[in-house]
């Protein structure tokens, strides 16, 4: 199967995968043609990119992540459910607008508690923790990574996998990566409590609806630190997330450390390493949302702006941790050979098949296309890793 952009799709191509909602309802089957008259339909509901079968690819499944399909949207769908709860309870606070938020909160503490890391929740999360740690290599395909959907969790879930795969990286202990976890996956608990119509605006901020905004770090880590269940070293992820390696973040200020995030009694007036990892991977997955919504081909592109960021805001060695393990060309993305010292290799079109853990940036690749679109009469299967003579580029 290879992932196609939905612009892209013609009418005589075959869906590859069925396109199933959290609900488990039937969009489209697999074998389907994508018609013009769903392709926008399809937009409306999020979709931004599809899986195409393509005779000679059935081995590529670029669906294969390090979480399984069935517990990455088990959790979404609780956390969805969760946060539509906890909607509900800061509803009472805009209606009687009187009432401190700070003080609300506290005195809601008992509803919020049963919602936010709801024992559902956190059995889901200890799934998620299990399947990652039960892995031989930490490669992250985020591409695969479902987006969520939603008005809170938009891409908590995916945050979340992303900062455990880091924590494995780094060999942390289990209770530590449950508390990395829990940080990562509430750390923007605190926008509940603010103006819905502030955190979906599009357009800048003014002056004052940056200071209300700023908020949320201390709200969220008020609405997490009331809760017994949830450890100070989680709690403190939603009062950090905005800090900056720099100092220039908020609400504190705080200076990083841009050492690995082991656990080290010396960093005292820092950034917390938990907050350190969840900035890193929301910053990341913010630039995937930026460039059309995710889109594979365009990894690199926020890969480059995160090193550049590296150092000054983000912190150096976790940056480098995540993109040892974020491949370049991700399983299903489509790609096309720039160089070869065979010609018949030359411009020749075809897909990502499999990741390659000891060299994330030559993968195996299936040539199916030349360069005018038409299909091979026979694929070709290239190591790239045996073939450095091979350059390609994303298609």
């Amino acid at each position: 199967m290879v992932r196609y952009k939905i612009d892209d799709i013609t009418d005589d191509m075959l869906l590859g995968e069925s396109l199933i909602t959290h609900s488990g309802k039937v969009l489209l089957h697999a074998g389907y043609r994508v018609t013009q008259k769903y392709k926008q339909r399809l937009k409306d509901l999020g979709y931004e990119t599809l899986l195409i079968d393509v005779p000679g690819t059935e081995q590529v499944r670029p669906d294969e992540t390090i979480v399984s399909p069935k517990t990455h949207a088990e959790l979404s769908a609780s956390t969805e459910e969760s946060a539509a709860k906890i909607a509900k309870v800061m509803a009472r606070f805009r209606v009687d607008s009187r009432q401190e938020i700070h003080k609300f909160i506290f005195e809601h503490r008992r509803d919020l508690n049963q919602y936010i890391m709801n024992p559902t929740i956190s059995r889901q999360l200890e799934t998620v923790l299990e399947e990652i740690m039960g892995q031989p290599d930490v490669v992250l395909n985020l591409a695969a990574l479902k987006k969520t959907g939603g008005f809170f969790y938009a891409h908590s879930v995916n945050v979340a996998i992303t900062a455990l795969c880091i924590g494995k990286k780094h060999s942390l202990p289990y209770e530590e990566m449950k508390q990395l976890g829990v940080g990562a996956l509430n750390y923007h608990v605190g926008l509940m409590a603010l103006p819905r119509e502030l955190v979906r605006k599009q357009e800048s901020f003014t002056e004052e609806e940056k200071k209300v905004y700023h908020q949320h770090t201390v709200l969220g880590h008020l609405m997490l630190a009331q809760n017994s269940q949830i450890s100070p070293n989680s709690s403190i992820v939603a009062l950090q997330h905005h800090e900056l390696q720099n100092g220039k973040g908020y609400p504190l200020g705080l200076k990083g450390s841009n050492r690995p995030p082991k656990k080290d009694m010396s960093r005292t007036h820092m950034i917390h390493r938990f907050a350190e990892i969840v900035t890193v991977c929301d910053t990341y997955h913010s630039l995937i949302s930026d460039h059309a919504g995710g889109d594979s081909t365009l990894i690199g592109g926020s890969i480059k702006k995160l090193i550049s960021m590296s150092g000054l805001l983000l912190n150096r060695h976790i940056v480098k941790t995540l993109l040892a393990i974020v491949p370049v060309y991700p399983v299903g993305a489509r790609v096309r050979v720039t160089e070869a010292v065979e010609p018949t290799l030359r411009r020749l079109g075809g897909v990502v098949a499999k990741d390659n853990p000891q060299e994330l940036s030559r993968p195996l690749l299936i040539l199916y296309e030349d360069m005018r679109g038409q299909r091979l009469k026979q694929p070709v299967m290239i190591d790239t890793a045996d073939k450095r003579d091979i350059k390609f580029e994303m298609a």
